[in-house]
């Protein structure tokens, strides 16, 4: 964390006069910054300037990627990750250049509210701010570099939109940063079949492969007969998409804590006096491919109602770090941009090309539903703020406050197609094993199919809250990720549109599944409150190992199974904890083995979500694959030179510099996701439990327990580099200050006001 000092107010003209930002900054425990402001302006200011103290070099590098420069800064083949799909560099550049229109987020922003406007203003003062102050002293990782430079109102608009095409347009970034039209020879050949599996549709699925879990519990299910949120948000620990604690507040108007998104000036998950809530990536459709019937003559132009439209040629200019400027022709359709992928059903061809609309392009509003989500005194609130925003872009919101009531809702920006226009209109992938969300295709030559508008949707074409899935409770809701029927099985929501995921009918995760059954059992003996819920969320048992591992151990007994393999998982604990023998090697079989098809001797029955499917198919061919999975697991670890049945902790870490601090949790069935790389050694932490909280109420307000797994600052020189990620691997949560007593307990150093 760079130091912060006192700074005296710039006084323009009288000596009186008063400042335009005035911010106050205390940090407590774990270096979170608490900012406290007279108005939205100031609240802005100090929110950047605390969260480039902590993570200038991550900020600036965001703002390059979504200004499009990437390429003159680092070169056109460097790496870098758009949303969560890595990319190379004049990709990004590229794809900002064709999904974002500044003039269409200006207008956007323009009808914001003033403390909107005000909190975005006085966030760029801030960041600039900082960096005047700062410009000779930072972080070795980008000190004296070009690009990191001041920022404008423009910066933050782009960097805001384009994390919430995350799970829309972002995941298929090259395909459109690469598209091209076919070359005339190349007719005869693109009119023969191509892949036969839709590798495209199979790359967007595995980027929409997220994690997260959120719990919201109401009075009749905890000991207090209040509410209480208990959130774990699967996100990645490297990056522009870092949670970063912060609390804000302007006294007697606005008092919010929790996480935002790097670059982000508002809280995303938090709470506030009355009300928590956490938010989990949905199942809902936020992008939609047109198919576009081309002109036999002229593979830009396309039929729409039998009339020839020209597709609309944007050239665009990316600078090179060395070399000239490098020109590419980007192409979009009155849909949205044209996508593709060669080799596969979704190519270009003479015959067809494959348009992508995303519903949040253009979207500017999510500070607008955040700052209402901070005001809420009860659910209700929440309801209506995302109700009215549209806002939370891709997010199921799990939301519970002090009188007892718990919601779920998946409300957010999502294609609006009736059953009905689907049904004359689309079609989709197939479903693949393993994956839940499915490429939704509609008809580009008929002007009847594209997305309906409904008069009073935050934005035209998309699907209005009352067609979305809300639901109230007493008792709970859960989601990991899995359709919005599974918010409470005691009272599974009926199906709704095709657009809200209608794989819905499709098996749930071995998380959801794990989830439900966790929650069961504590209800059935007893209640929740904030330590029995972080218990249970961060337990790390194993659902998919408690399932399988009686049939894998029955198919060790041929004479065929890898013995050593088999020895180590008979003695495994069924747990991915740091103790655990045999863990990791559970973790790569499982990975392996899930997205086979026909894995289950018994069929998924709705009525029993938790119990089905619960036996691994082993007879015949069946039983070989699993083995072969099993013998790949043992081979990859013995090759890294990692015995099969090492503790968890020896051989899973997060790598900050020379230390590695052991992580507990897997992607394999564990509702404890943490997904890990190969490294020299063992296997670093990329991924998983992110901003974890814990939030109920008592008479005086709310009562939270947190971590920032990976900690809050990118600084190796940091004291706050590492030092919650040394206490997550214990799986300690810690108390997060919200009152003035609580921040003043926990203070360290003073209050610092800094002023301009």
């Amino acid at each position: 964390m760079a130091a912060l000092f006192v700074i005296p107010a710039m006084l323009a003209s009288p000596a009186l006069a008063a400042p335009r930002y005035e911010a106050t900054i205390t940090r407590t425990t774990f270096g979170v910054p608490h900012v406290e402001a007279k108005d939205f302006g100031g609240l802005g200011f100090g929110a950047a300037y605390a969260q480039a103290q902590d993570n200038i070099c991550l900020m600036a590098d965001g703002y390059v990627s979504a200004s499009g420069q990437r390429s003159r800064y680092f070169g056109p083949d460097g790496a870098t990750v758009i949303g969560l799909v890595p990319a190379k560099n004049i990709d990004s550049d590229l794809y900002y250049a064709t999904m974002q229109d500044i003039g269409v987020l200006r207008a956007g922003f323009a009808k914001t509210s003033k403390d909107s406007r005000a909190l975005i203003a006085g966030w760029v003062a801030g960041y600039n701010r900082f960096l005047r102050d700062n410009r000779d002293k930072l972080p070795a990782g980008c000190a004296g570099q070009p690009w990191v430079r001041e920022i404008t109102r423009d910066d933050v608009l782009r960097s805001l939109n384009g994390f919430t095409m995350l799970a829309g347009s972002a995941m298929a970034a090259a395909k459109i940063a690469e598209a091209v039209p076919p070359a005339a020879e190349a007719a005869t050949a693109a009119a023969k079949p191509v892949a036969a599996a839709p590798q495209f549709a199979d790359d967007i699925r595995e980027s929409m492969k997220l994690g997260s879990n959120g719990w919201a519990f109401g009075g009749d299910a905890t000991t207090n007969g209040k509410g209480l949120v208990v959130g774990n948000p699967h996100f990645p620990w490297y990056g522009p998409n870092r949670f970063y604690q912060i609390h804000l507040t302007i006294p007697g108007k606005f008092d919010v804590a929790g996480a935002a998104i790097t670059n982000q000036p508002y809280v995303g998950i938090g709470f506030n006096k009355d009300v928590a809530w956490t938010h989990t990536v949905d199942t809902a459709a936020h992008m939609t491919l047109f198919k576009l019937t081309l002109d036999p003559a002229d593979p830009t132009a396309y039929i729409v109602d039998g009339k020839r439209v020209p597709m609309e040629r944007r050239e665009v200019t990316v600078a090179m770090k060395d070399g000239a400027p490098v020109v590419r022709t980007l192409f979009q359709s009155r849909y949205g941009p044209i996508v593709s992928m060669p080799g596969t059903d979704y190519a270009w061809t003479r015959q067809t090309a494959y348009a992508l609309a995303d519903a949040n392009k253009g979207n500017v509003r999510s500070g607008e539903g955040y700052l209402a989500m901070a005001r809420a005194r009860n659910v209700g609130d929440i309801h209506a703020a995302l109700t009215r925003y549209l806002h939370a872009p891709f997010l199921n919101t799990l939301a519970a406050d002090r009188k007892g009531d718990a919601l779920y809702a998946d409300i957010s920006p999502a294609a609006n197609v009736s059953a009905e226009r689907f049904a004359a209109c689309g079609t989709m992938s197939p479903p693949t094993p393993g994956f839940l969300q499915r490429l939704y295709v509609l008809d580009g030559s008929r002007s009847a199919c594209e997305w309906e508008k409904t008069p009073g949707t935050a934005a035209p074409g998309l699907l209005p809250a009352s067609k979305m899935a809300a639901i109230y409770r007493r008792d709970y809701v859960q989601n990991s990720n899995d359709s919005y029927r599974w918010a409470n099985i005691e009272a599974p929501i009926a199906e709704l549109g095709p657009m809200m995921g209608p794989d819905f009918l499709l098996l749930p995760s071995m998380r959801t599944r794990s989830g439900l059954q966790e929650i069961r059992s504590v209800l059935k003996s007893g209640k929740f409150d904030i330590d029995v819920g972080i218990r249970t969320m961060l337990g790390n048992k194993n659902f998919a190992g408690d399932l399988v591992m009686p049939a894998v151990l029955k198919l060790c007994e041929r004479p065929e199974a890898p013995k050593p393999a088999c020895a180590a998982l008979a003695k495994w604990d069924g747990k991915a904890e740091l103790d655990s023998r045999g863990a990791m090697l559970f973790a790569i079989f499982w990975s392996k083995t899930e997205r086979r098809a026909n894995l289950w001797a018994d069929a998924f029955d709705r009525s029993d979500v938790v119990g089905t499917p619960h036996t691994l198919a082993i007879d015949g061919d069946a039983g070989d694959a699993l083995l072969a999975d099993l013998a790949f697991a043992a081979d990859t670890l013995t090759k890294m030179g990692i015995a099969l049945d090492a503790p968890l902790g020896e051989v899973q870490f997060a790598e900050r510099g020379e230390e590695r601090i052991p992580i507990s949790g897997s992607p394999a069935g564990v509702l404890n996701y943490t997904a890990a790389l190969p490294v020299k050694g063992g296997f670093g932490v990329v991924h998983g439990a992110s901003y974890v909280q814990s939030v109920s109420f008592d008479d005086k307000g709310p009562v939270a327990k947190a971590i920032l797994t990976y900690s809050q600052s990118t600084d190796p020189a940091s004291p706050h580099y590492a030092d919650q990620t040394r206490e997550f691997s214990k799986l300690a949560l810690h108390p997060y200050p919200f009152s003035k007593e609580e921040i003043a307990a926990q203070a360290i150093g003073d209050p610092v006001t800094i002023r301009q």
